[in-house]
């Protein structure tokens, strides 16, 4: 009898925890920083490669920073991870997925909830973090990275 009503208590509990759970979510919403999408950055390699949640290696397209142990690598790193770090990215993909590497080659967006997406590649371009790197056939919108449109 004792093992019934535990059992009939706890059946209780957790359908009332869940019911809670789903009426929070319903109107209060999930929290961003609770969900890590596979696009969520998880480490910064250096001012123009990233590693996201999902295990994938990004290479920004059309833009070269600084390597490892070269002069002005480290505010490059810094920099790329002020602006992406522990965020989702949308990516956009050109002729070409992967390099030599296995690194999938992309067009990096932030979207900052404005009205318009920060692009990424360019930004890094734009501020002095990077340079320019045409490698065709990835290379539609480098013009766009450069102002050469």
């Amino acid at each position: 009898m004792k093992t019934r009503f535990f059992i009939l208590i706890n059946i209780l509990v957790i359908v009332l925890l869940t019911g809670l759970g789903f009426i929070m979510v319903y109107y209060f919403g999930v929290s961003d920083s609770f969900i890590v999408s596979n696009n969520t950055v998880v480490r910064i390699i250096d001012g123009d490669t990233f590693e996201l949640a999902s295990g994938n290696i990004v290479r920004l397209l059309c833009v070269n920073s600084p390597e490892t142990n070269e002069e002005g690598w480290v505010e490059a790193g810094n920099f790329l991870s002020s602006l992406i770090l522990g965020k989702e990215v949308i990516l956009e993909s050109d002729m070409q997925d992967k390099d030599d590497y296995g690194r999938w080659l992309r067009y990096v967006y932030l979207n900052d909830f404005s009205d318009e997406l920060i692009f990424v590649n360019k930004v890094m371009f734009d501020d002095g973090f990077a340079e320019m790197m045409v490698i065709p056939p990835a290379d539609s919108l480098c013009g766009e990275i450069s102002g050469d449109k």
